[in-house]
């Protein structure tokens, strides 16, 4: 190791003061010992002078100590310049001080430079056994490389702490050449789920598009879903083993305090709750007969007339209504003949105009029953398709339901006012004579079709919609502007004692529309006599007014009905309406006056 001029230190201040500083501190005790003690004092020092000497003497000679050797061989100089001083006076004293200054200099540059030299010679020493070191630790590798090739030349530890992780990583290094700086696999109710980060030489896309290889390489039966992580080296896969939706679910009584809450319809293939907003959308419940379509609505139905600022009315034109009359106690009227859905449908558009002055007074633009005053309104439908055979035809033919329905559609949702319509048939002349009117329906949600062409009329052409592969009654797909990637879920069963229950429990507690605001449908009757009695057993108490909507009669024809139906119908003049006396009191009245 060559050391240059450049790599010596500087001299520092100390090494300036020390020689300077020492003689002349010992020079000054030696005056002052030498003025108190006289001669006595100089023996004394040059004694102690030449002892110092010979223990710094025998100290180099025998390599001691250097602290000991150099320490002593100072205090010989010291003391030999105070015998000096105290003993030939001040003239020699000046010089013998410059002298041990000299000599002070001499002794501390000569351990400085002994101390550096140890140890650039201790450092090169070093150097040496390391280079030494390194020259071994290559021989022993050369070594081992020759004698067992076969321990550096194995592949990477793709060992998990899982089988799931291990087979992960052995397929995804078995395929790409590619070893996961990361790989965490969890067990799920229905799986488990794999957080994959990537390395930077395979790129997240093609992964994706060679799953399937991976999920054949792992040898595993169930499906996987697959979606981006956090970070973008991350992807996430979730393996559903076997199918958890073919466990019946149990339905769930849910509460809302608002018709904005979201309404519960069952679970996904993960077990999660699914919810569903229908606020302000029109939803379309699709699906073939026996596969759960009319348990779907139920569950929805009830949810909705659960709430204290919503209200239902129906419209069901199969003979009997036998989906929706069982709900009469929640709902605010039902419309069970094409006369009576063309009245409803009027209402609708009399009330959407009535709720657009209101918006329009208050600077609004949403419907909020707690500001505006009025609930909102769901008007639960089925089955559409024959809103369209039986409202189309006859003497509507120049004002068909569909097209009112259809106008309908595309107005009323801003003033809180919405359909749930279901059909088992849907096609082209179901939504109007064209499938466009599908559009206004922002949910839909389907059982299992039978055939398999009315997919298109619900869902549209977008590959993955398929509603006849869903193998099981209560299975369904949805859509929605948050559910946009096809999925099976499954919905709540709700049993028919559970509804009957339901129904009770919400009925109960339904507020009616109030006389004189109330919908008034028309009602069937032979007779003017029996339109009249029809009307007042449906509404009870009616006024006039009423009367004339119900039976479709004039004010004198109202009347005379009304008279010749006495003492079973009479008028209360507190209340300005008609009323069917109670059975029993009419007849109690007509023996009194005999």
């Amino acid at each position: 190791m060559k050391i240059s001029r450049a790599d010596l230190p500087l001299p520092s201040v100390a090494d300036v003061a020390m020689p300077v500083a020492l003689p002349s501190l010992v020079s000054a005790a030696a005056l002052a010992a030498d003025w108190q003690y006289g001669g006595h004092a100089t023996l004394v020092e040059a004694v102690v002078a030449i002892a110092a000497g010979k223990v710094s003497a025998v100290s180099f000679a025998k390599k001691m100590s250097p602290t000991l050797s150099w320490g002593a061989g100072a205090a010989s100089a010291a003391f030999t310049q105070a015998a000096i001083t105290g003993g030939a006076g001040a003239g020699p004293a000046f010089y013998s001080w410059l002298v041990a200054i000299a000599i002070a200099a001499a002794a501390r540059g000569a351990y400085r430079h002994h101390t550096r030299h140890d140890k650039i010679k201790l450092d090169h020493e070093s150097v040496k056994l390391q280079t030494g070191l390194v020259r071994l630790q290559m021989a022993q590798h050369a070594l081992i490389q020759k004698t067992t090739p076969e321990l550096v030349q194995a592949g990477p530890d793709l060992t998990g702490r899982t089988v799931e992780e291990t087979r992960l990583r052995t397929v995804v290094h078995q395929l790409f050449g590619a070893e996961l700086p990361g790989c965490t696999v969890e067990r799920t109710r229905t799986g488990w789920t794999a957080v994959l980060d990537l390395p930077v030489n395979l790129d997240r896309a093609k992964l994706r598009t060679n799953w399937p290889r991976i999920a054949s390489g792992m040898g595993v039966a169930g499906e996987f879903m697959l979606e981006d992580g956090a970070l973008t080296n991350q992807l996430i896969a979730r393996f559903i083993d076997g199918d958890p939706l073919q466990a019946v679910i149990p339905y769930e009584r849910t509460s809302g305090a608002r018709f904005t809450d979201p309404v519960l319809l069952g679970v996904d293939r993960f077990l999660n709750p699914v919810w569903l907003d229908l606020a302000y959308n029109h939803t379309l419940v699709a699906g073939s007969s026996k596969f759960g379509k009319s348990t779907l609505t139920r569950s929805i139905a009830v949810q909705l007339a659960d709430r204290p600022d919503v209200v239902l009315y129906g419209m069901d034109l199969k003979p009997g209504a036998p989906e929706l009359t069982p709900m009469l106690p929640i709902l605010q009227d039902l419309a069970t003949t094409p006369e009576q859905a063309h009245a409803l449908l009027d209402w609708f558009r009399q009330e959407l105009d009535e709720r657009g002055e209101i918006l329009a007074k208050a600077g609004d633009q949403e419907w909020d029953p707690q500001k505006h005053g009025r609930p909102a309104i769901w008007c639960l439908e089925d089955e559409l398709a024959e809103l369209v055979r039986q409202g189309d035809d006859g003497p509507w033919k120049k004002t068909p339901a569909s097209k009112k329905q259809e106008s309908l559609l595309a107005l009323m949702r801003f003033a809180g006012m919405h359909f749930l319509s279901a059909t088992q048939q849907p096609s082209r002349k179901v939504f109007g004579g064209t499938t466009d009117a599908r559009g206004n329906y922002a949910n839909r949600l389907s059982t299992r079709m039978n055939d398999a062409d009315h997919r298109r009329f619900i869902f549209g052409n977008t590959p993955g919609w398929e509603p006849g592969k869903l193998d099981q009654p209560g299975k369904f797909l949805l859509q929605s502007p948050v559910h946009q990637v096809p999925a099976p879920y499954k919905g709540m069963w709700l049993t028919g004692d559970e509804f009957r229950a339901e129904v009770a429990r919400i009925g109960a507690t339904t507020v009616r529309q109030p006389v004189g605001k109330r919908l008034i449908l028309p009602v069937p009757g032979d007779s003017n006599q029996a339109r009249v009695r029809a009307a007042l057993a449906k509404y009870g108490n009616m006024t006039r007014r009423e009367l004339e909507l119900a039976t479709g009669l004039g004010d004198k024809q109202v009347r005379d009905a009304a008279g010749a139906l006495r003492p079973e119908v009479e008028r209360d003049e507190d209340t300005q309406t008609w009323r069917i006396v109670p059975v029993g009191a009419w007849e109690a009245q007509a023996i009194a006056r005999q």
